[in-house]
Formats: structure tokens, C-alpha cells, sequence
């Protein structure tokens, strides 16, 4: 394990995964930590801290953290926490509510109870935390917070995560320790009120239903090479029900099976123009983005753009 300081800011980065594991239990909490491919891991952890407030920057390889109830039990420390999600997507599951985090939104959650975070891609995490001695905030009120998402574009959203994302940039500004502590404990209300904050519309359907559209596009477009892409591998990545899922493309007169089977006729049709594809199979083209049956992608091929792959390709070789 690496650790450098400079000034209130300290570096620390690991190697392994029980390294990286004791790292975060130093820094944070004690997790299980699931890599999500492989059994070896790196991470490094940026913090800085400001008056009771501790805020870090969090990388390393897609993983889940998670607090057990042991752990929680345990209570190596009791911290209110806040992840916000600068790239990737995180999810968080807490006190039975699920929600996606992602650009620049953030999420609250409490390490005094069992907790899970799953990181997928290449993902950038901001953690803030603050010990949960002396905070406005009871017990019963933060568990009706928790894991609740507030998306960086939502109203107090706009407000708050510039402030959170300002404190660990490497620039931020240096406070006298008086004035550290004031601010840690303003902004750590200012979470609270942003997470028990409800935003116009929330209880809309439509509206509810449009942004798990726009979030499951952006999924399939992600993995299409994955032969598991399907309704129930979303809705368990996404954290909602099938029915739910399939309400949502219903409202666009489309089926999830549709939607996925044309962006992977369309990941194909681009493959086969591409000079690096050239040599591959078209057979091993159509594996590649999910259609096992080479038969099958022929006739969806051939019904979607009006030829076969064999003469699409032939022709834009010519071109």
C-alpha cells in the first residue's frame, strides 16, 4: 500500500484486494468487496478533511462494496454518508429502496446499517462522510432517506453537487479550522435537506418512466456483446421490475426485446462496413453482438435493411 500527504490532502493506493479491502476499512468503513472479473484489484483513495467531514475521491476496477449486517453491528464507526457518482453508474441499495446514481448525482446512506454499492465500468466516486455523533438528523429520519437518488440536474441537485464536488478538486480552498467545522456541519444538512427533498413530478409515471427509458438505452447500447441482455439482466441491474421495465418502452409503442434486437442489427450492419471486421465470419459478427443463431440473423438482417449481410458487405467492400 502507497500513502502520500500533502498538506490536509492524503493519497493512498493499493494493489491487491486485501490490500485495497484494508484500505477502505481504514479510510471508511469495513466492506466485502466483490470484484467484478478477476480476483485481483487496484483502487487509490484521495481525501481531504474539513473540520468532521471527510472528503474523498474514490477509483478503482467495476466492484461491489458491501456493509454486512456483522459489520454494521460492529460499529467500527457510525458515519452518515453521501456518494455522488461523477462517471459510470453506481447503485445503491439501503433500508429496502434501490436507485441508480449517476452524472454528478448523489445518494445518501448510513453505515450503522447494512448497505450495498455496485460499480460498474470505468466509474469515479466522490464519498463524503461525517461521524453521526452530533448531526440534526435522528435515526427514524435518515432511514427514510437513504438510497433515495438526487440527479445532479434536479433543483436542489443543481445546488448542492457543485459544493460537494468543489471540496475535492485540487484546488479547493483552504478554510480556517473554526470555519472547517461550520461548513462540514451546513453541508451536511444540505445533503439531508437535498436527499428528503421531493422533485416536481416525481410521483409521475410518465416522468418516472421516461428516465428508466433513457437509462435502460443507454445499458443496451453498453452490452450488446453480452449474451444475458435481457429484460431480466436489466431489471436487476437497474434495480426495477420487468413490468416496470416493459411499461416504460410500451409508452413509446416499443417492446424491450425489439429495442435490443435492432441495436444489435445495427451494431452488426456497422461491423460489416468496417475495414477491421473484414476478415471476421459474418456467422462470428452476429455471435459477437448477441444473435447465436446464424440463420435467424440472416432473415432479421435481411427484413431490417433490405439485403443479406453476405451482399451488404460485399458491397460496401467495392465501395
Amino acid at each position: 500500500m502507497d500513502i502520500r500527504a500533502a498538506g490536509d490532502v492524503t493519497e493512498e493506493s493499493a494493489v491487491s484486494l486485501a490490500d485495497w479491502a484494508e484500505l477502505i476499512r481504514a479510510r471508511f468503513v469495513e466492506l466485502s468487496i466483490t470484484p467484478h472479473s478477476g480476483t485481483g484489484l487496484r483502487g487509490a483513495v484521495r481525501s481531504r478533511r474539513l473540520g468532521q467531514l471527510q472528503a474523498a475521491t474514490v477509483r478503482s476496477a467495476p466492484q461491489t462494496f458491501r456493509r454486512t449486517c456483522p459489520q454494521a453491528a460492529a460499529a467500527d464507526s457510525e458515519l452518515l454518508a453521501v456518494g455522488m457518482i461523477e462517471h459510470g453508474v453506481g447503485h445503491l441499495e439501503q433500508d429496502g429502496r434501490r436507485c441508480a446514481v449517476r452524472d454528478g448525482g448523489f445518494a445518501v446512506y448510513d453505515t450503522t446499517r447494512p448497505f450495498t454499492w455496485s460499480l460498474d465500468g470505468a466509474w469515479d466516486m466522490r464519498v463524503y462522510t461525517w461521524p453521526r455523533g452530533g448531526l440534526p438528523v435522528t435515526d427514524a429520519e435518515l432511514q427514510r432517506l437513504t438510497a433515495r437518488a438526487v440527479p445532479r440536474s434536479s433543483a436542489i441537485g443543481s445546488l448542492v453537487a457543485p459544493m460537494l464536488h468543489r471540496l475535492t478538486v485540487a484546488d479547493a480552498p483552504a478554510l480556517s479550522p473554526p470555519n472547517a467545522v461550520r461548513l462540514a456541519g451546513e453541508i451536511a444538512e444540505l445533503a439531508v435537506i437535498a436527499a428528503s427533498e421531493p422533485e416536481p413530478d416525481a410521483g409521475s409515471g410518465a416522468n418516472a418512466d421516461q428516465g428508466l427509458f433513457q437509462q435502460v438505452q443507454e445499458f443496451v447500447e453498453d452490452n450488446l456483446t453480452d449474451p444475458r441482455l435481457g429484460a431480466t439482466r436489466i431489471a436487476g441491474e437497474l434495480f426495477v421490475s420487468t413490468r416496470t421495465l416493459h411499461r416504460a418502452f410500451a409508452r413509446h409503442d416499443l417492446t424491450l426485446a425489439n429495442w435490443i434486437k435492432e441495436r444489435r442489427l445495427q451494431a452488426c450492419r456497422r461491423a460489416l462496413r468496417s475495414p477491421s471486421w473484414h476478415d471476421t465470419p459474418i456467422n462470428q459478427v452476429a455471435a459477437h453482438y448477441g444473435f447465436a443463431n446464424a440463420s435467424f440473423f440472416s432473415r432479421e438482417f435481411a427484413a431490417r435493411f433490405g439485403t443479406t449481410p453476405r451482399a451488404y458487405r460485399q458491397a460496401n467492400r467495392s465501395r
